[in-house]
């Protein structure tokens, strides 16, 4: 069985892209194994100039619409394993974007690359995340280091990261970071069954004007982190910038998984499962362990939000 390889390619003009990918790309296309490239649409241009005809042979996507969400893009990588496995190995080049990002989507972003090393583990995935050196900043760099186990310098040869950390670890850092605090004006419910909890949320999701599709969709994510959770538990909600926000806590001793709901469900049941459904509909979903219980925090568009068809 061929093993899960997660790389982080450094890269700081053209060229180096060119270097790191074209040779990844037709190595793999040359051994008959499927080829993903997501990157920007200038790489795109170039890489597909490099190749020729081969491009043809590539599944690509521009990466700023390849999964919006990280659960989303995380899926996305599994399903394109699961479509391959037969092959063997998969090789993907997957280049996050990160310019307009805003403090906290960083931090959700690098949680993911973190997170891949379990999501995808037990797969045959060769996995290159490119990183440009010329507009990532150092932190970004350094962190690509920690969140992957190897790395390579303008396609030369692979090494591995001497700073790579756990994701645990990792991913516990990421989340010192104290989530906002709840207004004093949030609305508040005791809840002790499920039914009370999706009343609870769509009651507030339509009192703030969400239309009824997205307040409906935003009850069944409350629902499956309350499920999650199990009961009984403090809801609360709140408007806030371009956002709506439910925060759900346990106040008792329970373990919480920061990476529940990154992978679909599968032909079994999984403490989770129901998360997964949760994440493709919030924009964040935050689980943390706290000192006497677990939160779940979850923010979603409100009606304010203005988009384009």
């Amino acid at each position: 069985m061929t093993e899960f390889i997660h790389e982080a390619g450094l890269y700081g003009s053209d060229d180096e892209f060119l270097g790191m990918a074209v040779p990844f790309v037709r190595d793999g296309l040359h051994k008959g194994e499927p080829v993903m490239v997501t990157t920007t649409a200038g790489n795109l241009d170039l890489l597909g100039a490099a190749l020729g005809q081969d491009a043809r042979r590539v599944d690509y996507a521009e990466s700023a619409y390849f999964g919006r969400r990280t659960a989303q893009r995380a899926a996305a990588f599994l399903r394109y394993w699961e479509r391959n496995a037969a092959r063997g190995r998969v090789r993907v080049l997957a280049e996050p974007v990160w310019a307009g990002r805003s403090a906290r989507d960083v931090v959700t972003w690098k949680r993911m690359e973190s997170g891949l090393n379990v999501i995808l583990a037990g797969t045959g995935v060769w996995m290159i995340c490119p990183y440009d050196t010329r507009t990532a900043g150092p932190g970004l760099v350094e962190d690509a280091l920690r969140t992957h186990p190897s790395i390579s310098v303008g396609g030369r040869e692979r090494r591995p990261s001497p700073t790579y950390a756990d994701p645990a670890r990792f991913i516990g850092e990421c989340d010192r970071e104290p989530l906002p605090e709840i207004p004093r004006d949030a609305a508040v419910a005791t809840i002790g069954h499920l039914r009370r909890v999706r009343h609870f949320a769509g009651e507030q999701a339509r009192s703030h004007g969400l239309a009824e599709d997205r307040a409906a969709m935003l009850c069944v994510a409350v629902h499956e982190a309350a499920r999650y959770l199990g009961l009984p538990l403090i809801a609360r909600m709140w408007e806030t910038f371009g956002a709506l926000v439910c925060d759900l806590w346990a106040g008792r001793e329970t373990e919480c998984d920061p990476l529940a709901g990154f992978t679909p469900p599968g032909p079994d049941e999984r403490p989770g499962d129901g998360l997964w459904v949760a994440r493709q509909i919030c924009d964040y979903l935050d689980i943390r362990q706290e000192e006497g219980g677990c939160r779940i925090r979850l923010q979603a568009a409100t009606a304010r939000l203005q988009e384009s068809a």
